[in-house]
């Protein structure tokens, strides 16, 4: 192979490695909107209007605050706590962290996935959702750009990040006081849970083969009764499609289908039928307790959210394997990953 010179050459130099990151090429750009990317209040006199019109109501959980070392505090009756907040801005308080909570577990979800997708398609994978001329409304509304590829959503879950620490740090003690304003921050939440959905959806949709705008997509089956208690039953629970998507394919690889049942509780369930129509729904998180106690279960395999955090001790109680398969739910137990499958079972 001959060599031929390029546009520059580095004279005596050894052993040297370019990297050319992402190259920008020059596309028709859509017009953005007066706040792409708000801050958390950005659109705060929005939020005002749509309080006002839609007064929020708060069932307190406690009349008391105990956030920091000045408590345990008394906020019966709206009196003010050591640090001056009262009942109604602690309600909203709370009300706000619930909110956080929500956007963090979906975007962390949308986090993990979009790694684990990048590692194994590629950044450059194309997103496709189906015949539509908004492949991502809400990327496209709120950060202002149209991602063509699942790499592209990184700079929409930086965003998301970040914003959430800043709305996090809002509920320290001597930070916000006034309920109005925790009122308009967990708005700004629910937008970030919204947006962090988005991202996870459109690239499992587009990397996994979920169907796509399909009207004539197969019908799951549902319940206990579909399962038969002949054959070995792996039930997965949580909320994300990684883990149950590489047993399917084993099983798929295998042709193992007709010889262990694999089912899924909770939102795994759905999007376990999306990837493989053999993949059964047997209920949600509010009867898991007792799908676990029905003994049915050989093997129970968690990964994140929609899981109890007594399975554990339940499935112990029956002598049922529990396959822990995300850094977020580990209930303690040793990390076998680098271990044999051998060592595993003995």
């Amino acid at each position: 192979m001959t060599l031929k010179k390029g546009s520059f050459v580095i004279e005596e130099l050894e052993n040297v490695q370019i990297n050319i990151g992402k190259v920008g090429a020059e596309e028709e750009q859509i017009a953005q909107g007066p706040t792409p990317r708000p801050e958390i209040i950005s659109l705060r006199n929005w939020d005002y209007r749509i309080i006002d019109r839609y007064n929020p109501v708060y069932t307190p959980t406690g009349d008391t605050c105990d956030f920091c070392t000045y408590g345990k505090c008394d906020l019966t009756g709206n009196k003010e706590g050591a640090c001056g907040i009262d009942l109604e801005g602690q309600s909203a308080r709370q009300a706000l962290m619930t909110s956080i909570m929500g956007a963090a577990c979906h975007s962390a979800h949308g986090r993990h996935l979009l790694n684990y997708l990048i590692k194994k398609y590629g950044e450059d994978f194309k997103i496709d959702v189906g015949p539509s001329n908004l492949q991502a409304p809400l990327t496209e509304t709120i950060m202002g750009i149209q991602p063509k590829t699942i790499g592209d959503f990184r700079p929409v879950l930086d965003y998301v990040e970040e914003q959430l620490t800043q709305l996090i740090a809002t509920t320290n003690t001597g930070q916000e006081g006034a309920a109005r304003d925790f009122e308009s921050k967990a708005l700004h939440a629910g937008m970030l849970d919204l947006l962090g959905m988005e991202v996870a959806d459109i690239i499992q949709i587009s990397c996994l083969g979920f169907p796509k705008s399909d009207e004539k997509a197969p019908m799951a089956e549902i319940g206990m009764g579909i399962l038969d208690p002949k054959k070995p039953v792996v039930i997965c629970v949580g909320h994300n499609i990684a883990a149950p998507a590489y047993i399917l394919d084993y099983m798929d690889k295998n042709g193992q289908f007709d010889k262990i049942e694999i089912a899924g509780l909770c939102c795994t369930a759905h999007d376990m039928t999306r990837y493989n129509k053999s993949a059964k729904i047997i209920g949600s998180m509010s009867k898991e307790l007792k799908y676990i106690r029905s003994g049915i279960p050989d093997v129970l395999v968690t990964d994140e959210q929609c899981v109890r955090a007594d399975i554990l001790k339940e499935a112990q109680k029956l002598h049922i394997p529990v396959i822990a398969t995300n850094e977020k739910i580990t209930y303690g137990l040793q990390d076998r990953s680098n271990d044999s499958v051998d060592a595993i079972i003995d």
